[in-house]
């Protein structure tokens, strides 16, 4: 599930997640630490630690990208960025008004294959919220399988935005 959490009175934040997914995070630091260790069999100690001084930082990025929506009440401004170690990648763009919040359901599925040649397929609903502008664009707050929690989550947001919410395909 998104992370949502409120800064001040009219600035909302939402993380929408990981910008990169866990199992990739997990199998990059492990070959990471795997490689660390075979370089310190073969190599000299000071190259070994350079070599580490130098890829060590990768890991703190790849676990904290994270994908987030600001909404900006007092400067009327949507800011979509990647939040990079503290700092903020994207560009924020001016909106008129806010339309509403609303919640459509889509059809999932997953087929995952073993080395066993059994294959399993896993269907389930997801939930993506959005923000509608009177300008029609829309904006994708966030995603979860958990159509309640996402409910409440998306109702108090529509009450700190003072808009409506709604419920498409219910």
């Amino acid at each position: 599930d998104a992370c949502i959490f409120m800064v001040k009175a009219k600035i909302i934040l939402i993380s929408r997640g990981n910008k990169i997914p866990l199992t990739f995070r997990v199998i990059f630091s492990l070959i990471l630490f795997l490689i660390y260790i075979a370089l310190t069999g073969y190599l000299p100690k000071a190259p070994v630690i350079l070599i580490m001084v130098f890829t060590a930082p990768l890991l703190p990025l790849i676990w904290t990208l994270q994908d987030i929506i600001e909404i900006n009440m007092n400067n009327k401004i949507i800011h979509e960025y990647i939040w990079i170690l503290g700092n903020k990648r994207g560009k924020p763009k001016p909106f008129n008004d806010l339309q509403y919040i609303f919640i459509n359901t889509t059809k999932m599925r997953q087929t995952m294959s073993s080395w066993g040649s059994r294959v399993h397929y896993n269907q389930y609903d997801e939930y993506l919220a959005y923000l509608k502008l009177n300008s029609g664009k829309k904006y994708l707050l966030t995603r979860s399988k958990n159509h309640e929690s996402l409910v409440n989550k998306m109702k108090q947001i529509s009450v700190k935005l003072n808009i409506p919410f709604k419920e498409m395909n219910q």
